[in-house]
């Protein structure tokens, strides 16, 4: 990964946290972290806490950010929001986001997917 990728995806993770806020988020964690897995964002509204991945991309790709999550990506982030209510012996619902930036340039476009990714039953919910 080359420091501009990095780049991008700390400002793509800043966008986030601040369409969140905006929008009546209150953001509990940023780049929570359990052994080798990661919560981009961890944020509450309405008595539910939202578990989001962030993901972006340059517009020169052809497809969109969101699905560059892949079954692994997913298995993992489903793992470490179990650990996250398991830590924090959470009885909210939880539901798992995604926050989609596409950079033309100094210019971004956002978009918010909730519920955009649902465990299966066999799965830690």
């Amino acid at each position: 990964m080359t420091t501009t990728k990095l780049d991008m995806g700390a400002r793509a993770e800043q966008i986030a946290v601040d369409y969140l806020r905006d929008n009546g988020f209150i953001i509990r964690n940023i780049n929570w972290r359990t052994g080798h897995k990661e919560v981009d964002i961890v944020a509450e509204k309405n008595g539910r806490i939202h578990i989001v991945e962030v993901r972006s991309l340059n517009s020169s790709f052809f497809q969109r950010p969101c699905d560059t999550i892949n079954r692994a990506k997913q298995r993992n982030l489903i793992a470490a929001a179990h650990a996250y209510i398991q830590r924090y012996k959470l009885t909210m619902e939880v539901q798992l986001d995604v926050v989609s930036v596409v950079f033309t340039g100094a210019e971004h476009s956002l978009d918010y997917f909730p519920n955009a990714i649902y465990p299966k039953l066999n799965n830690h919910f």
